[in-house]
């Protein structure tokens, strides 16, 4: 039996400690199979964040089981911009983790990086400009590029369409898919938005105040909703949508 991507049993969160000690999450019980894109969804507060840090080792304070199968999980921001050393080239942003993961041949590491700017959709001439002379979309698939460049196939993606207008959320939708099966990539893919959720993922939690009300098939979810918490976010994507 394959082993899954990562598994959390009974996983409970907290931040600060003493009196201010807070729990945010509560009894998170999920997983993730390999070449799977799980969606996990929520309004702002409702624990996905704090799920995303547990599972990359951000968050310690932390009860129940946490198992992550995947080497170097990497992080995929909402925005690229706050996420990206100003001060570089893209070129010098996509050889750091390459220098970091102890790569000394410059050759090697050029290489490289020409291969996965290509790979998400970027020319030769973007790697000698900075972020601010890249476009949204543009910075997106820099950030896209330097989680993928070290090889990890388990990529934690918060957000990452929320900051573009819809144009670009299409584009970077079709990207982030075509890169899942080129490459076998497994997606924790956090959103308010269940819209956006159903048009990448295979399956979909449903959080409120750090806890998992729903999960299933992303069509059964969508399609047939059980919690009112679920219906109340599902209207409100379709009501941007319409």
């Amino acid at each position: 039996m394959t082993e899954p991507i990562f598994s959390a049993a009974h996983l409970n969160s907290w931040y600060g400690r003493g009196r201010e000690r807070k729990q945010v999450l509560r009894d998170v019980t999920l997983s993730l199979s390999p070449g799977e894109a799980l969606g996990v969804v929520g309004e702002s507060g409702s624990g996905k964040s704090t799920l995303a840090k547990c599972l990359l080792g951000l968050v310690t304070d932390v009860e129940g089981t946490l198992t992550v199968n995947s080497p170097r999980p990497q992080m995929v921001f909402q925005d690229p911009y706050g996420s990206l050393n100003p001060a570089k080239t893209v070129g010098w942003i996509l050889e750091e983790p390459l220098r970091a993961a102890g790569v000394k041949d410059k050759n090697q590491r050029r290489r490289r990086v020409e291969e996965m700017a290509a790979l998400v959709g970027l020319g030769e001439e973007h790697l000698s400009r900075k972020p601010a002379r890249l476009s949204g979309g543009q910075r997106q698939r820099v950030a896209i590029a330097a989680a993928l460049i070290q090889g990890s196939r388990f990529i934690v993606l918060d957000e990452p369409v929320s900051a573009l207008d819809v144009t670009l959320q299409a584009q970077i939708l079709r990207l982030l898919a075509d890169l899942k099966e080129r490459l076998g990539l497994s997606y924790l893919f956090i959103s308010h938005d269940l819209a956006v959720v159903y048009q990448l993922c295979d399956r979909v939690a449903v959080m409120t105040g750090g806890e998992i009300v729903e999960q299933g098939d992303v069509d059964d979810i969508y399609d047939h909703p059980q919690h009112d918490y679920t219906k109340k976010l599902l209207a409100a994507s379709l009501a941007l949508d319409g």
